[in-house]
């Protein structure tokens, strides 16, 4: 039975954090009372909880959790708002490469989270294309 790694243990966990805590150290020692994190820092941390996820970030570089998650809540925001503006987005997907006679799954999946899953017997591909844009289009 294989072990599981923690995001602690892993050494690039401890690598990138190690980028990152000087800055807040040396951030520590000279701010005034109750002076804000820098952008610049938070950033960095958003980072961090990108990748490694937001306790093991919280908790290696002794920050609030919730003033972590926040950051990296508001630092997705314009990105979704980005997104749209531009409309949804689709990949072609050429129906003459699919295997002829077997049965098919699509599953599509939006940036936050929605899925949706057909299950479709071969002849009901053109149809079921169809079907995914009008109820994608729909729900958004």
């Amino acid at each position: 039975m294989a072990t599981k790694t923690t995001t602690k243990s892993d050494p690039t966990f401890a690598a990138a954090v190690a980028r990152v805590q000087p800055a807040l150290a040396a951030w520590r020692k000279r701010r005034k009372h109750r002076e804000p994190i820098p952008e610049g820092l938070w950033r960095a941390m958003v980072s961090l909880a990108r990748s490694y996820g937001l306790s093991p970030v919280a908790q290696a570089l002794r920050v609030n959790y919730t003033a972590l998650q926040r950051h990296l809540v508001a630092s997705a925001a314009p990105q979704v708002a980005r997104c749209s503006a531009l409309g949804a987005e689709f990949v072609e997907v050429p129906m003459t490469g699919w295997p002829s006679g077997s049965p098919c799954v699509i599953e599509l999946e939006d940036r936050r989270g929605w899925k949706l899953t057909l299950r479709l017997a071969s002849s009901d591909r053109a149809a079921a294309l169809v079907l995914a844009q009008g109820l994608w289009r729909h729900r958004s």
